[in-house]
């Protein structure tokens, strides 16, 4: 396919996905939710609505030829439900919409500006995710850690990038260690996920335009679950970001690229 054709294709999926997140926030979610009051019900209900849509959003991308997504069985993928904390990489921008479409229900731990954001505010508040602050006081962090906590008290699963953003294009952000806290205080498991995107598609710092010339592959692989047994968060989190580094064959961290983040925060 030619690369101004790609790129064309690229752009149509971004005109896609904000128009359909539009009316999804604003439209389809708050038609489902009508009649459904108790707060359990009303997050279950709308998470299955994104869930749904996340799939056929992929599933469009898939057949304009731009991508082709590798999901693992369902036993795996079934790991990740219930209370727990879901940790993952970050290596594109669509990998919350990749995951979200993978796992029928999953609470995605948001930057807080985004969930009070008018675009896509109301959907994350409808379905239930949580926003945290950036991290820059020790109070932002324990806020962070409580509202996760609740969450998983809850009974619910969370969905938490650790690097805290989008990994850079030849590395790996290093993790904080708020996910690792509350899963250890709460007492649930906590599930890794990797996932690779090959060849690389907005990156950090990566143009939307700058597309590859073959189909990008999004692969997703389920981890083993981890247990605390009483280790630190912090050796936890080093433990868990060591073996991504294995994994996706990462020598040295891209240290000009990396912003060192709050230890408290997710």
């Amino acid at each position: 396919m030619p690369r101004l054709v790609r790129i064309i294709l690229v752009g149509l999926c971004y005109l896609v996905f904000g128009v359909f997140g539009f009316l999804m926030a604003y439209v389809r979610l708050p038609i489902a939710l009508l009649g459904v009051r108790e707060g359990d019900r009303r997050v279950a209900k709308a998470q299955g609505v994104l869930h749904a849509w996340s799939r056929r959003y992929f599933g469009f991308m898939r057949l304009l030829g731009v991508l082709r997504v590798h999901l693992p069985p369902p036993e795996q993928l079934a790991t990740l439900l219930g209370p727990r904390v879901v940790v993952c990489n970050h290596p594109s921008l669509l990998d919350v919409v990749f995951i979200m479409g993978a796992v029928p229900r999953i609470t995605y731990v948001a930057k807080e500006e985004w969930v009070r954001g008018f675009l896509v505010g109301p959907m994350l508040r409808a379905c239930g995710h949580i926003g945290v602050p950036r991290g820059t006081t020790p109070a932002d962090g324990a806020i962070a850690l409580e509202r996760m906590m609740e969450t998983l008290q809850a009974g619910r699963n969370l969905l938490v990038f650790p690097e805290g953003s989008r990994s850079p294009r030849k590395g790996l952000l290093p993790f904080r260690r708020g996910a690792f806290e509350a899963a250890a205080r709460v007492g649930v498991p906590v599930v890794p996920v990797i996932l690779e995107v090959d060849p690389p598609m907005l990156r950090k710092n990566q143009p939307w335009f700058d597309v590859a010339d073959c189909v990008v592959d999004f692969r997703m692989r389920v981890m083993p679950t981890i247990n605390a047994d009483g280790r630190s968060s912090r050796t936890v989190a080093r433990d868990v970001e060591d073996m991504y580094r294995r994994e996706l064959n990462l020598t040295e961290t891209a240290a000009s690229e990396a912003v060192v983040p709050t230890e408290a925060q997710a």
